[in-house]
Formats: C-alpha cells, structure tokens, sequence
C-alpha cells in the first residue's frame, strides 16, 4: 500500500495538473491512496481537489508545508510514504520507479531530478538560472534528465520513505517553513540511512512567474538554512555562506562609500567583477539557444544570489537579537 502525500496552499493555477498526472500512474489504484493537505487556501484549490473522489483532502491549520505532512502522514495508511509537489507534473512511472528504485537499493528515501518549465519570457529566464553555472549551485536541481543515472545526493526532491522509518526520526519539523527537506534528510543520513536521486526520472518544476516572487522565495530558503544550519551545523557547506558574505560587503561598501573614496572603488570593484562574472557565464549559455533570454537570465542570478543571501543574513540577525519588524514575511509559505 502506497500513500502519496501532498502539501499544498493556494495552488488553483496547478493543482488540477497535478492531480490528474498522480490518477494516471500505472501503479495499481487499489494499493494507492492519495492524500492532500491544504494550509486553508483562500483560492479555489479546495473546490477543485474536491472534484476528485479518490483524493483525500485534509486540512492544515498550520499552513505551511512540514505540517501538512505531518498531518497527511498521520492519516495515512500505506507502509510505504510518497511525497509529491502541487507545482510539479509526474511522469506516468513516476510512483512505480521511485518505490522500486527505494527497494531496490533499500534506501532511506529517493527522488527524481527537477526539469524547470516556464512560460514566458520572465519564466524562462528563472528556468534558465535554475540550470546555470552559477545559479543554484546544486546538483539536486538541474534540467538534466537525459542520463539514467542514479546517484547518492544529500538531500532529493520529494522523497519516497518507509512510513515506519519517517515517524522513526520524528516526521519533519514543523518549526521549518522552507528547507524542511534539507533537515529530515539530514537526520536520516545521521542516524546512518542513505538517500538517491535517478536522473532518469524527470520531474517538471514550473518555476515563479516574477522576479519579485523568485526573489523572496530565495530569500525565505536562505532564512530558513539558518536554522538547518544551527540545528545541523555540519549540515553547513561554504556555498551557504557566499551569498551572504557577497551581500554583506555590498551593503558594508554602500554605507562607507559616501565617505571614502576607497570605499567607492571597492564597492565599483566588487559590483564590476560580480556582474561582468554573471554576465559572461550566463552569455556562454544561452549563446546557441536564446541570446535574447541573456539579460533576463542575469537578474534572475543576481535575484536568486540577493534574496538567498539576504534572507540568510536576517535569519542570523533574528538568532542574535529576537524578533523582527520582517518576521511574518518569513514565517509563512508563499507562491
């Protein structure tokens, strides 16, 4: 018996994508239960999940994503855990793959690996830095689905666990708003468990349609690692920290440089080499495909770069002195 599980909130725009890819797994319907946990959308995602008589909705008065789980995970009752993304499609095998490939190399959890889709000028331009160079920076979420590869990661998305094993670490912690994938995957692979992606199963991610929401997304990720990172601390690697070390001497040079002419210049230095370095990594990749993407492709970076590394300076800010005036904006999901 499998139970998939999905947290969601104010997801009208996708959410009948979702469902109606999940209905058409080939694994076998009557050892699948699908369970949804809404935050208590305020759009039409309840009406519309309602449509479906196989799928369970619950509610999630917590209103983020780790309570939901909780929550669907308690209600569940296959033995074996399949957690799917409302912002995702899945291919037909997906279920069928992950929960063999689980077995197969009896692992802690496993994954597929993220295809960002995008419509639009401004989507494929995030879609384009989730695959870049000096994007992300992680080998968890890239367009590259061509290879049938599988391979021990950190962490993975999605997930797909023994029931048993899940409630045995404690389930996921319902104090992360954001990275609570990053902090299970952790405790599991401390406790001594392994997790693995397949890159020959392709998940397509559609990503923000905004700048503004691309940035705070990243924004709340590098608030959230903070307390992965306090909780975890040999979790921590030194691409969390550069971020937030360049955001940090950027806005440290806006401050001394009306006073200094030093300051001005090293300001003028840093700025120049960042943007010349993004401007001629993310040129080298859209050079055969799409020139025009070029300048949308760079705010993209330097939005994801931005809002990660100053979410990541106020998380540490919010340690050192308690709350702040910016908490709610951190303190709640957001699409």
């Amino acid at each position: 018996m499998i139970s998939v599980v999905i947290a969601i909130f104010n997801e009208e725009h996708f959410i009948e994508r979702c469902l109606a890819g999940v209905l058409a797994q080939d694994y076998p319907a009557e050892q699948m239960e699908i369970i949804v946990a809404d935050g208590m959308s305020t759009d039409r995602t309840r009406e519309l999940v309602a449509k479906y008589p196989r799928v369970r909705l619950i509610d999630n008065p917590g209103r983020i994503v780790s309570t939901g789980l909780n929550r669907a995970v308690a209600a569940a009752r296959g033995e074996i855990i399949v957690r799917l993304d409302g912002h995702c499609e899945y291919p037909r095998d997906y279920v069928r793959r992950v929960v063999a490939l689980r077995e197969e190399l009896n692992a802690d959890s496993v994954g597929g690996v993220l295809a960002p889709v995008a419509n639009g000028y401004v989507q494929r331009a995030v879609a384009a830095a989730y695959a870049s160079p000096v994007g992300l920076g992680s080998a968890g979420l890239k367009a590259e689905a061509s290879a049938d590869v599988v391979r021990e990661v950190d962490t993975v998305h999605g997930g797909c666990w023994r029931r048993e094993r899940l409630l045995a670490v404690g389930g996921f912690d319902e104090e992360m708003v954001r990275n609570q994938d990053d902090e299970l995957s952790f405790r599991l692979r401390h406790s001594g468990g392994k997790i693995f992606q397949s890159l020959g199963i392709p998940v397509r991610y559609h990503v923000r349609n905004s700048y503004r929401k691309l940035f705070w997304q990243f924004a709340q990720y590098g608030y959230w690692k903070v307390r992965v990172v306090r909780k975890h601390p040999r979790q921590a690697s030194v691409r969390h920290f550069v971020p937030a070390a360049f955001v940090l001497t950027v806005g440290a040079g806006l401050v001394v440089a009306p006073f200094s002419s030093v300051g001005r210049w090293g300001l003028i230095a840093v700025v120049g080499f960042y943007l010349v370095a993004v401007a001629a990594v993310s040129l080298a990749q859209v050079w055969r495909t799409e020139k025009k993407l070029w300048p949308g492709l760079v705010m993209a970076v330097a939005l994801i770069h931005l809002g990660y590394g100053g979410g990541f300076l106020l998380g540490w800010l919010r340690t050192a002195v308690g709350r702040l005036p910016t908490d709610r904006i951190f303190e709640r999901g957001t699409r």
